[in-house]
C-alpha cells in the first residue's frame, strides 16, 4: 500500500523506486550510510573509491557476525513490516495488530506512520530510517544525544528533543506543522531549522552564537538567554511573542526599537 501518488507527499522523499526488490536504496532505508556501505561490501560489490578492489567469495569470506547482519538484512528486504513490528514492541508502542493500523510501507522501502509516536523512553537513537512521514507527533525526551539519529523528512505535529544539550549530530525534518521543543539545548550552532515552525521552545540557549532562525514563526521562546546582544531579527516575521524572560529591560528595549514590528516580552 502507497500513499506516494498523484502529487500529494512525494515530492518531500527523494528515496527512488526502480520496481527492483534489489535495489540497494532498499537497504539503505534501514540502514545509517556506514551499516549500507558495510552490507554492500558483503554482497561483493567494489569499493567505488578503489576499482581495483576484488570480487570476494562471500561463503568464505563472511564471520559468523556478518552474516547474521546480511540475514537480518535479507529478511527486512523480504519483509518490512517484521522490523517495525520488533520496534514497536521493544519500546511498547504496540503489536502487530497496531503496527498494520498505524503504518503503510512503500515499494521503495519508506514507511508511513499516521499516528503520534511518544518514544521518551529511547535513550540511544534508534529511530527507523526508513519511516519518513509522521502524522501526529513524535516525543523522543529521552535522548542526550542526536548522533546516528534519523529523523522523518515531516513531522504533521509536534517534535520534542527536550534532553538533548548539543546540537551536534541533529539534523532536523524539512517540515514541522507545529511546534518544536528543545528546551535543554545550550548552544543552535550549525542547526538548521525548518522555514516555518508554530511555536520554537529554544529555552535552555545560553548564547545566540550561530542562531539562525525560521523565516516564519508564531511565538519563540528563549527564555534561558541573558543577553539579546548579537540576536538578529532581520528578515524573521513572527506572528505572536518573542519571549526573553532573564534579558535586562534596556536591552529589550533596543531590540523593539531596532525591530518595531516585533512583539518583545
Amino acid at each position: 500500500m502507497s500513499i506516494f501518488k498523484n502529487n500529494s507527499i512525494d515530492n518531500h522523499f527523494d528515496a527512488p523506486n526502480t520496481g527492483n526488490p534489489d535495489f540497494p536504496g532498499f537497504v539503505e532505508a534501514y540502514l545509517s550510510e556506514e551499516d549500507a556501505k558495510r552490507v554492500a561490501k558483503l554482497l561483493g560489490k567494489k569499493d567505488e573509491g578503489n576499482p581495483s578492489t576484488p570480487d570476494i567469495d562471500l561463503e568464505s569470506a563472511m564471520s559468523d557476525e556478518e552474516k547474521e547482519i546480511l540475514e537480518a538484512v535479507e529478511e527486512e528486504r523480504l519483509d518490512p513490516l517484521k522490523r517495525i513490528i520488533s520496534w514497536a514492541k521493544k519500546y511498547n508502542l504496540g503489536n502487530e495488530n497496531w503496527v498494520k493500523e498505524n503504518f503503510e510501507f512503500n515499494d521503495d522501502g519508506t514507511v508511513i506512520c499516521n499516528t503520534s509516536l511518544e518514544l521518551n523512553s529511547m535513550t540511544k537513537p534508534d529511530f527507523p530510517k526508513s519511516i519518513k512521514y509522521v502524522a501526529g507527533s513524535l516525543f523522543l525526551n529521552g535522548l542526550t544525544s542526536a548522533v546516528g539519529l534519523n529523523l522523518p523528512k515531516k513531522i504533521e505535529w509536534n517534535l520534542s528533543l527536550n534532553s538533548l544539550t548539543s546540537a551536534e549530530g541533529l539534523e532536523l525534518p524539512k517540515e514541522i506543522a507545529f511546534n518544536l521543543y528543545l528546551n535543554n539545548l545550550t548552544s543552535a550552532k550549525g542547526l538548521k531549522f525548518p522555514n516555518d515552525i508554530h511555536h520554537l521552545s529554544l529555552n535552555g540557549l545560553t548564547s545566540v552564537e550561530g542562531l539562525n532562525l525560521p523565516k516564519g514563526i508564531r511565538n519563540l521562546y528563549l527564555n534561558g538567554l541573558t543577553s539579546a546582544v548579537g540576536l538578529d531579527l532581520t528578515n524573521i516575521k513572527v506572528w505572536g511573542f518573542i519571549y526573553l524572560e532573564k534579558v535586562p529591560n534596556n536591552e529589550k528595549q533596543d531590540l523593539c526599537e531596532k525591530y518595531p514590528n516585533l512583539r518583545i516580552v
